[in-house]
């Protein structure tokens, strides 16, 4: 039988390859702010207000499903997890693509691939799920560091592209990474009941954090 490391690896390669070579493109580059990274991009006559809003909400909503989904298979050592972490990447495409038909497709790259961006926060919270399994406490905390940096450096990204506070969009991308991480380590302890109630939470969660995008991004870009 495979072990739980030799699983979770295989799976972070097919995961996170693509994310981190264009990642370490844009770190030798001149690393372009959200503002001027997504200025000028030319928006798709075909988004609308609601349309936008709904596909934030079922993607932003599916990114907190699919990602705890994958971290509780990993956790365990489920041979489900590569296929699991294979529909969380999927997800994590089509959110980089809903911000590309607004900004355009360098935007959309950015978000996706950029570095302590979209895909870089997946990579860490698999980082915690290995450190969980392996009772790494040095790991954990790693992991939880890499995911807090992430909070702000992704939090400026769409601040600056929204035009909404910055601190405002930090604390509630802080407050999604505890929800994943307080839920797995739920789960990992084996309070079932309470690991749901945090399932519940996350799933809430994501459809202010949409909302919150959507309707700044409707009123930045007079979205009818």
């Amino acid at each position: 039988m495979r072990s739980i490391r030799s699983i979770l690896t295989a799976a972070v390669a097919t995961l996170v390859v693509s994310g981190l070579l264009v990642a370490g493109a844009l770190a030798s580059s001149s690393k372009p702010s959200a503002s001027s990274s997504m200025a000028g991009m030319t928006m798709s006559t075909k988004v609308t207000a609601e349309s936008l809003r709904v596909a934030l909400d079922n993607l932003f909503a599916e990114h907190a499903v699919l990602a705890m989904n994958a971290t509780n298979a990993g956790v365990t050592g489920s041979k489900s997890f590569p296929a699991a972490a294979k529909t969380l990447d999927n997800n994590s495409v089509a959110l980089s693509k809903a911000i590309a038909s607004v900004y355009g497709t360098k935007a959309g790259d950015v978000f996706l691939n950029g570095k302590y961006m979209w895909r870089d926060h997946i990579k860490f919270f698999v980082a915690y799920t290995v450190a969980t399994a392996k009772h790494d406490k040095a790991g954990q905390a790693k992991a939880v560091a890499n995911l807090k940096r992430y909070t702000v450096t992704f939090g400026n990204f769409l601040a600056g592209a929204t035009g909404l506070p910055k601190l405002a969009v930090q604390n509630d991308l802080l407050g999604h990474v505890l929800e994943l991480k307080g839920q797995l380590d739920d789960y990992a302890a084996g309070n079932y009941t309470k690991a749901a109630a945090d399932y519940h939470a996350a799933f809430n969660h994501m459809f202010m954090t949409a909302d919150l995008v959507a309707g700044a991004i409707a009123k930045q870009k007079h979205l009818s």
